[in-house]
C-alpha cells in the first residue's frame, strides 16, 4: 500500500525535476532512482507528514494478531517487534513512461528479517491437513533475496493537480526462509523440524500463490492509495515525501535513538 504511495510521490518529484524534458523517460527514470535512493536514506526517520514512523527498523512494542488465510491462521500477541532490512534493496529495474502514465519497477531485497517475542497460536493449512500449533518465546525469522516486481498506472489531474492510482500489479517470488522460534512444540528436535516446516510453508505459499497474492494487493491497495490521496496536492505529496522545494536544502535523516 504505501510502497504504492512511494512511487506516486517519485513520479511527482521526478515530474517536478524534470519539467523541461516530460517525455525524456530515461531522464524520469534516472532522476527516479535517485528519489527512491534519497527515500531509502530517510527511512530510519521514517516520514511523519505522510503518517508513517521509522521503517529501517520498524518497531511495535505490543501488536495483536489475527490472521486467517488459506495457508494458515494465526491468532496471539507479539511484544517488542522489530522488523529489519527494508532499507536493505537494490533498484534492479526503474523506467517511469510520461506518455502512457505508467512505471515499472522492481526491487531486490536482500534480508527481511524479524526479531520479537510471542504468544501465538498457529493453524498450519498445507495439502489437506492441519497443524495446530501453540507456543510462546522469543522468535526470529528470516526472509533473504525478495524479488518484487510490478507495474503501476497512474492519472494525474491537469487542473486540480492531484496524482491517482489506476492499476497495481506486484509480483513477488522469495528466496531463502529461515525460522528459529522457540517454544513451537517444546524445545530439541522437535522444534528444529517444525522451523524447518514452517519455513518451507512460507516459501511455497508466496512463491506458489503469485497471481492470488497479486489481485489481494491490488484489491486493498488501489482504494487505500486514493483514499490517501484524494485530499493532497501533488505539491503537498512532493514537500511531505522529502521533496523539498525552492532551493531548500534537505535536513539529514537523524534516526530516533533505542
Amino acid at each position: 500500500m504505501k510502497i504504492a504511495i512511494f512511487l506516486l510521490a517519485i513520479v511527482g518529484l521526478t515530474a517536478a525535476e524534470e519539467k523541461a524534458q516530460v517525455f525524456a523517460d530515461r531522464s524520469l527514470s534516472s532522476a527516479a532512482v535517485e528519489a527512491i535512493e534519497n527515500l531509502r536514506d530517510e527511512m530510519p526517520c521514517g516520514f511523519p507528514a505522510l503518517g508513517i514512523p521509522p521503517l529501517a527498523p520498524l518497531k511495535i512494542p505490543h501488536k495483536e494478531i489475527n490472521l486467517d488465510t488459506e495457508a494458515l491462521q494465526v491468532q496471539g500477541v507479539v511484544d517488542n517487534f522489530r522488523l529489519n532490512g527494508l532499507n536493505d534493496f537494490d533498484i534492479d529495474e526503474m523506467k517511469i513512461n510520461a506518455i502512457t502514465s505508467k512505471v515499472n519497477f522492481r526491487f531486490i531485497f536482500r534480508n527481511v528479517n524479524v526479531d520479537t517475542q510471542y504468544d501465538l497460536r498457529v493453524l498450519l493449512k498445507k495439502a489437506g491437513f492441519t497443524i495446530n500449533l501453540v507456543g510462546n518465546g522469543p522468535a526470529k525469522f528470516a526472509v533473504k533475496n525478495i524479488d518484487v516486481k510490478g507495474v503501476l498506472k497512474y492519472s494525474l489531474g491537469v487542473l486540480s493537480g492531484k496524482l491517482k492510482l489506476k492499476t497495481l500489479n506486484i509480483r513477488t517470488q522469495i528466496g531463502e526462509v529461515e525460522s528459529d522460534i522457540e517454544g513451537i512444540l517444546g524445545e530439541g528436535g522437535i522444534n528444529e523440524k517444525m522451523n524447518d516446516a514452517l519455513a518451507e510453508i512460507v516459501e511455497l505459499a508466496v512463491n506458489e500463490n503469485e497471481d492470488a497474492i497479486a489481485d489481494t494487493i491490488e484489491s486493498i491497495a488501489v482504494p487505500m492509495v486514493n483514499e490517501a490521496l484524494a485530499d493532497i496536492t501533488l505539491a503537498e505529496l512532493i514537500s511531505s515525501a522529502g521533496g523539498g522545494g525552492d532551493g531548500e536544502e534537505k535536513e539529514k535523516c537523524i534516526p530516533p535513538s533505542d
